[in-house]
């Protein structure tokens, strides 16, 4: 669902009063938010991206997004230019590239990519725990006893941990013109263990599984540990497949949320 131009002129001046709405221009409607509605649009000919949520969401500490827009150097994430830290609601400045989904990176670059962009998040306190969300997101949805069985049963309590970003799908990383990754969403970030962070990547990338323990290899400069790799792996695909099941069960049919819960289910019955 779109919004009127009059009316989001009105959320961005909400943002920056400062602003002149008459040279707000181009709303453009960006398909594929779940939680947000995004739009890119003009002012004074540069372009920018309003993100208005449209789905109440308490268990996103929204303050802890706000510190790492503003406490990350190096053009790791995109400029902030507004946020309100009590809706979600934000402006950032446009970036062009191709996404992580549309590109066809190697192995090596990845683990480049995530060893700086670990270097620049700022120190946390507050843990994520993607088994917790699982569960809560499996509390009432439609999901075989197996999966129930699972989720109750893995235990999340990582030795090793730092912030992360936590959700590194192919549509939250852009790679730039001039050869730079630029990370979006950061509505999950927390301190959890840097190989979630890893294993996402490496499935979203959808590279062959032979692959996962050399990039753990290279990334923290020694073997892992099987057992490590294979509870992320798990826990990676119960927080996958619970948010789609919680979907569905919301309502939400798109085909793309059906897939992410058949391919869930058939990666934690080999992983089970």
């Amino acid at each position: 669902m779109t919004a009127s131009t009059n009316k989001l002129r009105q959320q961005v001046t909400a943002l920056r009063p400062d602003w002149e709405p008459d040279q707000l221009s181009g709303f453009l409607y960006l398909e594929g938010g779940y939680s947000n509605h995004n739009y890119r649009f003009s002012y004074r000919g540069e372009r920018f991206v309003l993100r208005v949520p449209f789905t109440r969401r308490p268990e996103l500490n929204r303050h802890l997004e706000h510190r790492v827009y503003d406490g990350i150097a190096g053009g790791h994430t995109p400029e902030l230019v507004a946020f309100d830290p009590d809706s979600g609601a934000m402006i950032s400045r446009w970036v062009p590239g191709t996404l992580l989904a549309d590109s066809d990176p190697d192995a090596d670059s990845l683990v480049d990519y995530l060893t700086h962009l670990h270097r620049q998040l700022p120190a946390l306190t507050h843990d994520y725990d993607p088994v917790a969300q699982a569960r809560a997101q499996l509390a009432g949805a439609d999901a075989p006893a197996w999966m129930e069985r699972l989720a109750a049963d893995l235990h999340w309590a990582p030795e090793n941990t730092a912030t992360c970003h936590n959700d590194l799908n192919p549509w939250n990383v852009i790679r730039t013109p001039d050869r730079r990754w630029v990370t979006l969403d950061w509505e999950w970030v927390g301190r959890n263990d840097p190989l979630f962070d890893l294993v996402t990547l490496h499935q979203g990338a959808e590279f062959d599984p032979d692959v996962l323990q050399p990039m753990a290899r290279s990334y923290l400069g020694a073997p892992v540990a099987a057992e490590r790799l294979q509870r992320c792996l798990t826990a990676f695909w119960l927080r996958e497949t619970s948010w789609a099941l919680a979907e569905i069960r919301a309502g939400s049919r798109r085909a793309e949320v059906t897939e992410q819960r058949d391919r869930g289910l058939a990666r934690l019955r080999e992983l089970a």
